[in-house]
């Protein structure tokens, strides 16, 4: 008899343990592989969940704003996180609104980005980064360049990134092209496409720009504007291979002597021209040593160890703050490859506005 309850009270165990078999033996492959997308291939994982969100865009308002959410926070996430000011990528909320702003709250973790109706999907991702980039790398920038400034700057940092990504380019162009009708930033934009090409986008200009708004923050002044321009104007004539006087900036705000080694065998030349601009102008607080080619790679390591040493005997303080020798393709031919030298050696601060 005891035998026979025992076998009752199994019964239902043993139906619903069949049923669970049931389950398994249809669900459990999926689930496997969707944990394992989790774990080990985080990346994938999220884009799938992307694309599930765009297709529910399609009937519901509520997933549009998440799927773009979602695209934005993996964009930067995989794009941008070595130049963001915290290596954090904060929570993006996307809302729509009569204009396209961005309304920091960096400080609890998350970025409400706000969107106009009416656009294609990859049209209001490549919306959201040019309005979401400047503020991930250094709020202060808003606070302390001109705004249409900042929309160039931004639309190329992103474009310099998003390479691949063909609709969101495709996009960032026309929102260049709508403002290069100003022939002023039309030229400027034109230089940016230059700079970048010899990677001095990312590696000097963007970090200048960055240093400088921090500094200055939260002044504001058509001075700083005009002599951010002329900062671009002097990298513009570098990478073009025009020479002095175009390579010191000795501004109120910008203060750098730009040194191109592309004639090895005249380093003493390049010792005097240093000399000669650091008592023409002794408040500059940057020199930066660039070289293309290993010949003239080998020169400018010799001449930063000459300078460094010229530095110390004129008792200024130094400290190098970057220096990288890296490849990169030539105008993103990858047929051709620029072997590129940089370095930055900061000299004892004279003071900031």
């Amino acid at each position: 008899m005891f035998e026979e309850l025992l076998r009752e009270l199994a019964e239902p165990w043993k139906n619903i343990w069949e049923l669970w078999k049931n389950i398994w033996g249809i669900l459990g492959p999926p689930v496997i592989v969707i944990f394992a997308l989790y774990f080990f291939f985080p990346e994938k994982f999220e884009r799938i969940i992307i694309h599930m969100l765009i297709l529910a865009s399609l009937i519901s308002e509520q997933a549009e704003r998440r799927a773009i959410s979602r695209e934005v926070e993996y964009i930067i996430s995989t794009n941008f996180p070595s130049n963001l000011r915290s290596g954090i990528v904060p929570r993006i909320i996307v809302e729509w609104g009569k204009e396209d702003k961005a309304i920091s709250h960096l400080d609890r973790g998350r970025l409400v980005i706000v969107l106009r109706r009416g656009r294609k999907r990859h049209e209001n991702v490549a919306m959201a980064l040019v309005i979401v980039i400047p503020d991930l790398l250094a709020p202060e920038i808003y606070d302390v360049y001109d705004p249409k400034f900042i929309v160039i700057l931004s639309a190329h940092i992103v474009r310099s990134y998003m390479k691949k990504h063909h609709d969101i380019i495709r996009y960032l162009n026309e929102i260049l092209s709508e403002m290069e009708k100003d022939r002023e930033l039309r030229e400027l934009s034109s230089m940016l496409i230059e700079i970048d090409d010899k990677s001095l986008f990312s590696r000097i200009l963007l970090p200048e720009l960055i240093k400088t708004a921090k500094l200055c923050y939260p002044h504001k002044d058509s001075k700083i504007d005009e002599e951010a321009r002329e900062f671009i104007r002097i990298l513009y004539n570098i990478v073009k291979g025009v020479r002095a006087p175009w390579l010191i900036m000795c501004g109120k705000y910008f203060k750098l002597l730009m040194i191109r080694v592309d004639q090895p065998g005249m380093l003493q030349s390049y010792i005097h021209f240093a000399k000669h601009a650091l008592e023409e102008c002794p408040e500059v607080e940057t020199i930066c040593i660039l070289a293309e080619g290993k010949d003239n790679i080998a020169a400018a390591k010799a001449l930063k160890t000459l300078i460094i040493d010229e530095l110390r005997k004129m008792g200024r303080n130094i400290e190098i703050s970057s220096e990288d020798e890296y490849v990169a393709p030539y105008k993103g031919k990858l047929h051709k490859e620029l072997h590129l030298y940089i370095c930055e050696i900061e000299i004892e601060s004279i003071g900031h506005p």
